[in-house]
């Protein structure tokens, strides 16, 4: 699938960095904040998926028996393993696969996660779907990725950028969106928090290693939003001369009502 290999090609481009995201505030702080509100027990078995470098595996292990990691970058997986290694933790295990056809068997998870993941996918009720079929009846399943505005000229622009900084970036839902796909996918959703977080526009653009023509036409975006009101959704300003901007992140916990079987 050629969105699949697209993925693949940015991310191992990326994971080299995937630990120095553009965030002002630090990756703890932000996992610190994911973990507290996912209902998490030491008794349980929990399913990452597109988990990349292990950033939210990591967190979630010492607060459960196990976590299965899953993703489709090899390059990714590779440093997720070093750095379980180098902390010494041995319940988590990692393995390289689709999250649109999970190598794992059905109902065998009391939570199912992803972070971040969402909005790299074409269709996401696939991957949701899949997780479903992986978690356990009547549990939880935990999704944490960012949130594209609820006008829809404005989201269309929103992920202009966004694909255009990160050819994997396929669309960022609206809360309203991403409610209805849920609720399709069948997750009645229990609890939604949301928080917006400062994003420095270089480190942003550092990661993905976005070509400099290229980050020049963003910045001049983001430019002419802060001169001329809100058309791209990101809500840029300056701060002590740099650019920043604003991503909505999101973290959603639904229950898990459907029997869907794995994917034909």
């Amino acid at each position: 699938m050629k969105h699949n290999r697209i993925i693949r090609r940015e991310f191992s481009k990326q994971a080299p960095k995937f630990g120095e995201a553009g965030y002002t505030l630090s990756s703890q702080d932000l996992l610190d904040w994911i973990v507290d509100r996912l209902p998490l027990d030491q008794g349980d078995q929990v399913l990452d998926v597109a988990a990349g470098t292990g950033h939210l595996s990591l967190a979630i292990a010492p607060h459960v028996r196990k976590v299965f990691a899953v993703d489709i970058t090899r390059e990714m997986l590779t440093f997720a393993r070093q750095e379980t290694a180098r902390r010494n933790l041995d319940n988590i295990s990692f393995a390289e696969g689709n999250a649109e056809r999970l190598p794992y068997r059905a109902d065998g998870f009391v939570l199912v996660v992803s972070r971040l993941a969402i909005h790299h996918f074409r269709k996401p009720v696939l991957p949701l779907r899949e997780m479903i079929r992986a978690c356990k009846p009547d549990h939880r399943i935990g999704i944490i990725d960012l949130l594209a505005p609820e006008d829809e000229r404005i989201a269309e622009t929103y992920n202009d950028l966004e694909r255009l900084r990160d050819p994997s970036h396929s669309l960022a839902l609206s809360k309203l969106q991403m409610e209805r796909v849920l609720a399709e996918a069948g997750i009645v959703v229990e609890s939604i928090e949301t928080r917006d977080i400062e994003v420095d526009f270089q480190r942003w653009v550092q990661l993905t290693g976005t070509q400099p023509e290229t980050v020049e036409v963003l910045k001049q975006e983001l430019m002419n939003d802060i001169h001329q009101g809100s058309r791209t959704g990101m809500r840029p300003f300056m701060e002590n001369g740099s650019l920043k901007f604003l991503h909505v992140w999101s973290i959603i916990v639904g229950r898990n009502i459907s029997n869907t079987n794995p994917i034909a």
